[in-house]
């Protein structure tokens, strides 16, 4: 496919290049230690046409980390985000967890704290230029981008269709799909939202297929994705609660949940101090919508 070209540098960073006839735009811009490489992909893609617009799937470090460099080497490009992206792109915490996450992966990769910003840097960066909802296009020329509000991975999720091209880009609300063929849920926000956000995406006529940390799929990989999605999602929710019915603690609940999730594939992806932020999260999330559900049916019996 010519027109949508994988930029994907490391497996731990995302970035895909889509070439309409008057505007080009990458869909996400991944990783800062690994930046130069991502960009020189980039402009291999765009044979020197600029870059018009990044669209941003998500606010993780992972996918938006190395934002300064894009903004540096294309001043006039454009982010388009999701509003609750746009708030979080406005915060202090956010920023610095998307530096001190950059670091670590630096560190862990290259052994270098290399391509990581100073406070202020991301600071003047991480904004945001246009908002966008469901529903939403956005015009390359002979490419339509249209947007698609896929939250559970977390609160801002979005992801993309261009009808043009029969192509669906995913954001990871319903789970990366691991080498192996197996899909690792991250839902971080909502397990509900990623079952809403899976069946939604399902009803989309797609012939192509582009997953996080992987771009665009053969026929292989993308047959039978959300049927392995939905499984893999709901199998993850029944292992945290019966981690509760068996009254683990937190810590238990931790060291189980890594022990059946975590392997060395998956640190490829994702290194260790961001598998136990996300681990941490994604038990919380069942547990409060367990608790959120009881509470709703005590109020029907009521």
């Amino acid at each position: 496919m010519n027109k949508y070209i994988n930029c994907v540098a490391h497996k731990s960073s995302d970035g895909n290049v889509l070439i309409g006839d008057k505007k080009t735009a990458l869909i996400d811009c991944g990783m800062a230690f690994c930046a130069a490489e991502s960009m020189q992909m980039v402009k291999n893609a765009l044979k020197g046409r600029p870059l018009d617009y990044i669209f941003i799937t998500h606010t993780h470090y992972d996918h938006i980390g190395a934002l300064p460099f894009f903004r540096d080497e294309w001043p006039e490009l454009q982010t388009v985000i999701s509003a609750l992206g746009a708030e979080v792109l406005l915060k202090d915490t956010p920023r610095r967890v998307i530096r001190e996450l950059s670091l670590a992966a630096s560190l862990s990769y290259t052994g270098s704290p290399a391509n990581v910003f100073s406070d202020d840097v991301y600071t003047s960066s991480f904004r945001s230029d246009i908002i966008v909802k469901d529903g939403d296009s956005v015009s390359l020329g002979d490419l339509t981008v249209k947007v698609l509000e896929t939250p559970g991975h977390t609160r801002d999720s979005i992801s993309f269709y261009v009808s043009e091209l029969d192509l669906l880009i995913l954001n990871e609300s319903p789970g990366v799909l691991m080498p192996d063929g197996s899909v690792m849920p991250c839902f971080l926000s909502s397990s509900a939202g990623v079952i809403n956000t899976i069946n939604k995406c399902k009803q989309i006529s797609f012939k192509h297929l582009s997953l996080p940390h992987r771009g665009y799929v053969n026929y292989d990989d993308a047959e039978g994705f959300f049927d392995k999605a939905l499984s893999a999602n709901l199998a993850c929710r029944s292992f945290v609660l019966e981690m509760k019915n068996r009254g683990l603690s937190d810590e238990e609940m931790l060291d189980s949940f890594h022990k059946r999730y975590s392997s060395e594939e998956l640190l490829k992806y994702q290194p260790r101090e961001a598998f136990f932020i996300n681990a941490r999260a994604m038990i919380s999330c069942v547990l409060r919508e367990d608790i959120n559900d009881q509470s709703q049916t005590v109020e029907r019996k009521v």
